[in-house]
Formats: C-alpha cells, sequence, structure tokens
C-alpha cells in the first residue's frame, strides 16, 4: 500500500506543480472572461444608442414624437436637413425623419446608414399611421371615444405547447423558462466532460507512454506490481483533475459573490432561475460526469500501455478521442431533440450516457426508473472496463513492439491467454 501512494502522490504531485497545469486553470477562465466582456460592451453599447432628428413644420406630430418615452430619442437641437445630414456623416445620430401633413395624410421618410434592419423606421411608421387615424377619424366627425376604439390595439397572446405522442399539452412560462435553464446546464455539462476527457486522457496516456518509452517501467515493476501502478497513475490523475474542478468551484464562487453586484451580471440572472436546478439534477449530473471521466481515464490509459514512443500517444488514445466527439455531438443532437428514437437509445449506452443523460434529464422525458437503470449500466460497464483494461495493462506494459496497435493489442492478448494457461495448469 506505501508503494501505491508514493507512485499517487509522486503522479498527482509532478501534474499539479506542473506550468500546464496553471494554463489549463487560468485558460478557460481568460476566454469566460473575453465573452463576459464582450456581452458587457455590447450591452452597452446597446442601452447608449445614438438619437435620431426630426424634420418637420407640425408641431403635433413633433409633441407626438417626443411624448414617446421608450424606444426613440429624438435630438430637438436638429432643426433643417442639410444640420440633420451633417449630425449623421459625424455619427452624431443615428438617422433623421423628414416628416409632411397634408390634407390629413402624413408623408413621412427616414434615413439612415443600418444595414441591418431600421427598428426606429417601424416606431415611426407606427405612430405616424396612428396619428393619420385620428386626424380622419376628425375630419368624419368621430369622437374621440371612437377614434380611440378605431386605434386601440388588438388582443393578441402567444402559448407555447409541446406534443407527447400525438397530445397537445400546453405550457407556462415558468416550465419554459425552467426547460431553458435546465438545457443551459446540461449543455454546459455536456462541454466540460468533453474538454475534461480529452484534456486528461492525453495526460495519463502521456504518462505511461513516457515511462514505458524510456525502459524506466521495467526498474519501476521490479518492485512494484503493475496493478499497483495502474491505479497509483490512475488514482493519482483523478486526483489533479479534482483539483482542477475544485478550484474551478471555489474561483465560482468568489466571482459569484462579487459579480453579482454589478448591473449586467444582475440583467442576465434576472432571466435566470436557479432554483430550476433540483439538487436531483445537479446531483445525477455530477455522477455522471465522474464516471465519464473516469471511463475515459481507464481506455486511455490502457491505450497509452499499447505504444513505445510518447510520440505515438496521440494516435494511440486517437479511439478514445473519436468516441469522446461522437458522445459531444450526440449531447448536442439531443439538446435540440431529446425525444428522439436514437437519444433515448444512446442515453444508455454507458460510453454515450454521461454525454447525453443530462439533456434527457433537463427534458424530463425519463423516468426516475430509466436514471436509475443508466447509472447502474455506466457502472458496471465502468467497472467491467477497469478490470479489462488492468488485466490487459499487465500483458502489454512491458511489450516493446513498432506495429501498429492492432498487432500490439493482439500480442498482449495471447501474453493474457499464455499467463491463464500457466496459472491454470499450476
Amino acid at each position: 500500500m506505501n508503494k501505491f501512494w508514493v507512485i499517487l502522490k509522486e503522479s498527482y504531485r509532478k501534474n499539479v506543480q506542473s506550468i500546464g497545469f496553471v494554463v489549463m486553470i487560468i485558460a478557460p477562465l481568460i476566454i469566460l472572461g473575453i465573452g463576459l466582456g464582450i456581452g458587457y460592451f455590447v450591452s452597452n453599447s446597446e442601452d447608449e444608442s445614438l438619437p435620431i432628428a426630426v424634420i418637420t413644420e407640425n408641431d403635433q406630430v413633433m409633441a407626438l414624437l417626443s411624448s414617446k418615452k421608450e424606444g426613440l430619442t429624438i435630438d430637438e437641437d436638429i432643426q433643417s436637413i442639410a444640420d440633420a445630414k451633417k449630425a449623421l456623416g459625424n455619427e452624431e445620430i443615428e438617422g433623421y425623419a423628414t416628416i409632411q401633413v397634408n390634407d390629413n395624410f402624413v408623408e413621412g421618410e427616414y434615413v439612415s446608414t443600418d444595414m441591418q434592419g431600421t427598428p426606429n423606421a417601424e416606431i415611426l411608421r407606427s405612430l405616424l399611421t396612428s396619428y393619420q387615424t385620428q386626424l380622419k377619424g376628425r375630419e368624419l366627425a368621430l369622437s374621440e371615444q371612437e377614434i380611440g376604439a378605431i386605434t386601440s390595439p388588438i388582443q393578441f397572446s402567444e402559448s407555447i405547447v409541446s406534443i407527447e405522442k400525438g397530445v397537445i399539452e400546453t405550457e407556462d412560462d415558468s416550465d419554459l423558462t425552467g426547460s431553458l435553464v435546465r438545457n443551459g446546464a446540461a449543455y454546459l455539462i455536456s462541454i466540460a466532460i468533453f474538454i475534461f476527457i480529452t484534456t486528461y486522457s492525453s495526460i495519463i496516456a502521456q504518462e505511461i507512454a513516457s515511462e514505458k518509452g524510456t525502459r524506466i517501467m521495467e526498474v519501476i515493476l521490479s518492485s512494484v506490481s503493475s496493478t499497483t501502478h495502474f491505479f497509483g497513475k490512475l488514482v493519482g490523475i483523478l486526483l489533479v483533475c479534482l483539483t482542477q474542478i475544485m478550484a474551478y468551484a471555489v474561483i465560482a464562487i468568489i466571482a459569484f459573490t462579487q459579480l453579482k453586484k454589478i448591473d449586467f451580471i444582475k440583467d442576465v440572472l434576472s432571466f435566470v432561475d436557479l432554483s430550476e436546478l433540483t439538487a436531483s439534477f445537479i446531483g445525477i449530473s455530477i455522477v455522471l460526469f465522474l464516471l465519464g471521466i473516469f471511463l475515459y481515464v481507464v481506455l486511455a490509459a490502457f491505450f497509452g500501455s499499447l505504444v513505445t514512443k510518447i510520440e505515438d500517444v496521440n494516435k494511440a488514445v486517437s479511439p478514445v478521442a473519436f468516441i469522446a466527439v461522437a458522445g459531444f455531438y450526440g449531447g448536442m443532437f439531443a439538446f435540440v431533440n431529446p425525444d428522439h428514437l436514437i437519444v433515448e437509445i444512446l442515453s444508455f449506452v454507458p460510453l454515450f450516457t454521461p454525454f447525453i443523460m443530462p439533456f434527457r434529464i433537463a427534458a424530463e422525458n425519463i423516468s426516475s426508473t430509466g436514471i436509475g437503470i443508466s447509472l447502474v449500466a455506466t457502472l458496471s460497464f465502468t467497472v467491467l472496463t477497469t478490470w479489462i483494461s488492468l488485466i490487459l495493462y499487465r500483458s502489454n506494459v512491458l511489450v516493446y513492439s513498432d506495429t501498429n496497435l492492432l498487432k500490439t493489442f493482439k500480442r498482449s492478448w495471447s501474453i493474457f491467454k499464455s499467463e491463464r494457461k500457466s496459472i491454470s495448469k499450476e
């Protein structure tokens, strides 16, 4: 047991104290900070929109537009088209409108440099249409109540429904918001699983391949068993992974307590009801997250033991990477269509369960029994994979071959069968 802790401690210390580990922690935070910064400046730029100019000789029109509290900000100092053009050229205004009223008909033109649409033009059109209706109503000697009835907006509401087995079921806004929050959390979990799997699969494979390539493995295994070495390396790397997760948890708690005081963050949190992330959803997602990382790291440790040179590590762990990519895209498909038959099937395939099951839980289209079955299946498959990887690791960790991975694997399997036969004869 002492040898196990020595291997674990050395593997953990070497990785945690490396510059690469610090970069792994800081890089995502920098990317997240850049994203929040962009969102902050975009939000501020939208809030600080430029005013528009209105050129008209009709005082009633000017009073109507100036009384619009939301949507329009009018620069009343600009009184002529020449001044408006000059201000537009200096980017002091977003655009200018020229409006004329002749015989109770309103004519207007809005000039802007906005190539992606002119929301101010739509607001102006709506207000001026209402004003012309009032003018026509007075011309026809309609009362103010009759004019108000004509110009009153229609009652129009919007509802979102879901279809379950051909039956339409209504959803309220709280259900929709909760679904968006849960799906967003599942999306982040899927991305995190993929990043951690690809990162730590490469790390453990390089750990084993480097020792094997320098022939130091022969010295190590002369004093410790291959089983002890396998689990020492495996647990050491997993503890490095947990250290990174804990570092992010601490940073997130500290950052949340400070950033929630900022107006921009308050606006974002006002649209997010974190109470929708129930303890069961978080708990199951964490279990799937840890099982997924453990499963893929075990596979990477086995594939890393197949190569002789560290240069071949990326080639060796490519099957693990391809499976992880397939699982990630399966999760993205589940994000769009969590009720699809393929999604339901793949959510019970252990290699894909960590990526897909959070989306099914977020969509609430799976029972607690189904979740339990998927967890038991994933855990059982992880234990089985660990056992198979261990027995094959014992056979190939000292096999040095420049042939391809398939031939190396076959040779390791032959060695394992030979060892089994010799044990059975004894």
